[in-house]
């Protein structure tokens, strides 16, 4: 999954990918080999491929993460490139507030209800295209309306998955 990292007014390239039993990281061109555990909460088990092992902790309030690792916390928003193309695009909120499928693909998980309230940034649902996973956020505040969409559905490029009505 390919992702940009802001921190410090710098964008940084970050492609995350599956590797046998942990995860493959490229950040800005250097690659690193991790494996991540759930610990419990926000705590992560972290082991590099040299055997270093690290607890880290991620505190998540949208796209922005605050990240500790060994008594240093740094603030980074993480934002999926669809996420991005998609602020930009006009079918982020098209009028009448619909958010659409900028791709074909499959609903892995809805993350919000109708009636929900939501900020600007967080995830309205995951849609896997191409073998990856993609969360679709909210380009602005507001109320979820319409939750067209189900886990399992298969969507063409420009089907409605959420009505979200502004605040």
């Amino acid at each position: 999954m390919k992702l940009v990292a802001r921190h410090d007014g710098r964008e940084i390239a970050l492609e995350v990918e599956r590797s046998s039993t942990g995860y493959r990281v490229t950040l800005d061109g250097r690659v690193i080999v991790a494996d991540l555990v759930s610990a419990g909460g926000y705590i992560q088990s972290l082991r590099l491929d040299d055997g270093r092992q690290f607890s880290l902790i991620d505190h998540r309030s949208g796209t922005m993460h605050e990240i500790t690792l060994l008594a240093s916390s740094i603030h980074v928003e993480i934002i999926d490139p669809l996420s991005l193309k998609r602020s930009r695009s006009e079918d982020e909120v098209s009028e009448g507030g619909v958010i659409r499928a900028l791709m074909p693909g499959r609903i892995v998980r809805v993350l919000v209800k109708k009636g929900d309230s939501v900020s600007k940034g967080a995830g309205l649902l995951v849609l896997e295209a191409m073998k990856m996973e993609n969360e679709i956020a909210a380009a602005a505040d507001g109320i979820v309306t319409d939750v067209f969409v189900a886990i399992g559905d298969t969507v063409d490029r420009g089907a409605e998955l959420i009505h979200l009505e502004p605040s």
